[in-house]
Formats: structure tokens, sequence, C-alpha cells
């Protein structure tokens, strides 16, 4: 065989590695997403803490924020001001913001926020709204959005915070009244995410669990302790996300603890400059 003939097919099997390389980086690409309750998240943030927050959200690329103080317009500016930190971190975020909930006693009245990076999704199918066929059933009614990725799939996320803790359990009607709304849309790829205050194992999590949804957290607590004891510092399993994709895959999940990082002495300032939530993560294949 003639040289020529060696060197076209060496330069065809380069060309052919590279666009398999290709093929698999673009088929490996992933979206990672993040539910935080971010308590009483408003104007007392100081510049320091907003920056705080934001390196522990930079490397995601939706994030869902749950406990927008509603009251006064300082939490519609703090998610702003979170909104303007991201952006001096490399990458372009846009955001969101909910009206307040159709809460039915004003100091449960919260707002939700949306924050994303634009190389990754954008908004699709109307602007994002509170879902107000469950406004009488819910002290909370969630916050729905519709995402597109750059390879043309959609995503609809609902974020959500459950009513507070009662002996009556009225979060177990909530959770049931929103899995009977969802189970009833004709969405492909769905995330419901929020602070359920609820365990997943919990009756009320049964119907839409046996009906195609699955839980990110099986049990991990999420909610922090005031106080860090003998290296314990969490609570309850109070978070959580669950899916359901139809043409996307699920990668992976997992809780993002911003106290495990360093000392369990931190707990008590992290409860106030963060949480007193840690925030759950869900990856996706697109």
């Amino acid at each position: 065989m003639s040289s020529q003939f060696h060197n076209t097919m060496n330069q065809f099997v380069s060309t052919l590695i590279v666009a398999l390389f290709y093929i698999g980086s673009v088929s490996s690409q992933s979206l990672t997403v993040l539910s935080w309750n971010l308590k009483d998240f408003g104007q007392s943030r100081d510049d320091q803490e907003i920056e705080l927050i934001a390196k522990e959200l930079r490397n995601f690329d939706i994030v869902a924020i749950q406990e927008v103080v509603a009251k006064h317009p300082g939490g519609a500016k703090a998610v702003a001001r979170l909104a303007d930190q991201l952006n001096r971190m490399g990458a372009t975020w846009d955001y969101r913001i909910s009206d307040p909930t159709n809460s039915p006693s004003p100091h449960k009245r919260e707002r939700y926020a949306y924050l994303w990076k634009t190389s990754k999704v954008s908004i699709t199918g109307g602007r994002p709204k509170l879902i107000s066929e469950l406004a009488s059933k819910v002290d909370r009614e969630p916050y729905q959005i519709q995402f597109k990725t750059k390879q043309d799939q959609v995503l609809t996320i609902l974020n959500y915070h459950a009513c507070t803790h009662k002996k009556h359990k009225p979060e177990r009607a909530e959770i049931q009244a929103i899995s009977e709304w969802l189970l009833a849309q004709p969405y492909d790829n769905v995330i419901w995410c929020g602070d359920m205050n609820l365990v997943i194992s919990d009756i009320a999590f049964s119907k839409i669990l046996s009906s195609g949804y699955s839980s990110v957290l099986n049990g991990e607590k999420t909610s922090l302790k005031m106080k860090c004891k003998e290296g314990n510092y969490l609570s309850r399993a109070e978070d959580n996300v669950l899916y359901k994709l139809s043409t996307l895959d699920y990668q992976g999940g997992r809780v993002m603890d911003f106290v495990g990082d360093g000392d369990c002495g931190d707990v008590s300032w992290k409860r106030t400059s963060y949480s007193d939530h840690l925030g759950v993560e869900i990856k996706i294949e697109l």
C-alpha cells in the first residue's frame, strides 16, 4: 500500500477519534439543580454573607430558593444582590422572584426565587408563576418555572415550602394535594424541590412515589441544630427533591453540607449567615 493511503487512513482515524470524543463529551453534559431554604432571606444579609452564599452556589446551574422575605422589599433586593454577586464570579446569571404567596396570615407569606446560568438554560413556556389552583389547599402555593436546555429539552421545576410542623399534620395534606396536581400534568421532565417539612417515608408521599416519581434523598437529615454536640449538628430530614425524568437521565444527588466542610463549632454562625437548612442537589444528564 502507498504511503499516501497510510496517511489518508491515519488522518481518517484521527478525525474519527476526535469526533467520537466530541460526541461523548456532548452526550455526557449535565445540569445541576440545587434546592435551598435560605432562612428569612432578606435585607438582614450583609454583603459578606451574600458573597459567602454565592460561593456555595456558583458551581450549580440552576438554584431554587425558598423562604425569601415577602413583608418588605428587602427579600427581592437580596435576591438581586445575590445574582449580582454571582455575575462577578465567572458566569452570567439571570433570576426570577415570585409574588408573595397567598398565605392565610401575613407572617406565613413568602417569596420564592430561581437563579440560573444563561449558558445552560433559558426560560420557556411563559413567565414563572405561583400555582393558583393550589392556593386554597396549601399555606404557600408552589412556584413553577420551565427551562429549555441547549439540547432543546424542557425541564419543569416546582419550588415549594411546606407549612410548619403541627400535631395534626397539615403538611401531609399539602403534600398530597400537590402530588395529585402534579400527576395530572402532562410534563415529561419534572423536579419538585423544597422544604417539605416531612420525611420521605411519610405516607403523604406514597402516591407520587408509586406513580413514577423518585426522591434524591432517603432519610438524610438536612436541617441544623442550634448547636453542635459531639460532632452532631443535624436535626431533621425535611428537605428533598422529587423527580420524574422521561427524556432526561438522573445522574445522582446529594446534600450540600456547608457545615461539614468546616469545624463543628461553625454551626451557630453559619445558621445565621447561611441558613438553618442544608441544600439538596440533583444532577441530570442532558
